[in-house]
């Protein structure tokens, strides 16, 4: 049985993906590196930041840390006004707390990014625990985090089921034996999420309700 709904938040919960694109140009154009596109930059969205910029622009030591910091200010700037909730998250939410289902996010944010995220966007009150990165742990697809919210929330990976949008949050619940749903919403195409075999494959929140509503503890 179903006990426990885990959250991936960027482009499943929430609209940031146009926040993260921008914040990586500033960092390309600050400092000068190689040409990436939109769809370069959507694509690593999940990563952890580090291996993120550093893949996306091949750099690493002193210049890495220093972009990341950089990365981190203009996000911030952008995620103020532009980072939005999907509109049906919201009564999604309510409905699952509603039918007795624990709630977590599992983010590839830093834990303080995914703290912070959570609170200015109206999300804190409907989780029951929030994770993100911590310093000196992996970050997706390494499972480590979801353990890390199974064992918040004293759960067995049978009863738990993670939601995400790209094939790090796929990968990483697969690693732990946890049941898998993928979103059509995201930043990772249907193809390509498919090819990691969900248990389920929601084209729209009406579908991702109506199914994790099956499941009711």
């Amino acid at each position: 049985m179903i006990s426990a709904i885990i959250f991936d938040l960027d482009g499943t919960l929430v609209d940031s993906s146009e926040c993260i694109v921008q914040a990586a140009q500033f960092v390309r154009n600050k400092h000068s590196l190689r040409a990436v596109s939109s769809r370069d930059i959507r694509s690593k969205i999940g990563q952890p930041l580090d291996r993120m910029l550093s893949n996306l622009f091949d750099i690493k030591g002193p210049l890495l840390q220093q972009a990341i910091t950089d990365y981190s200010t203009a996000y911030v700037q952008q995620a103020s006004t532009e980072e939005k909730l999907f509109p049906p998250t919201l009564s999604l939410l309510t409905k699952l707390r509603n039918a007795g289902f624990l709630l977590a996010i599992a983010t590839g944010k830093s834990q303080h990014g995914a703290e912070n995220a959570s609170a200015r966007l109206g999300l804190t009150p409907y989780f029951d625990t929030i994770h993100g990165i911590v310093p000196g742990t992996p970050g997706k697809p390494d499972p480590a985090i979801i353990f890390r919210v199974m064992k918040a929330l004293n759960v067995h990976p049978s009863q738990c089921l993670m939601v995400g949008d790209t094939t790090f949050d796929i990968d990483l619940a697969h690693a732990a034996g946890v049941h898998t749903i993928a979103v059509n919403w995201g930043v990772h195409s249907e193809q390509l999420l498919k090819s990691r075999k969900p248990k389920f494959f929601a084209k729209n929140f009406e579908e991702l309700q109506h199914h994790l509503l099956q499941h009711s503890p």
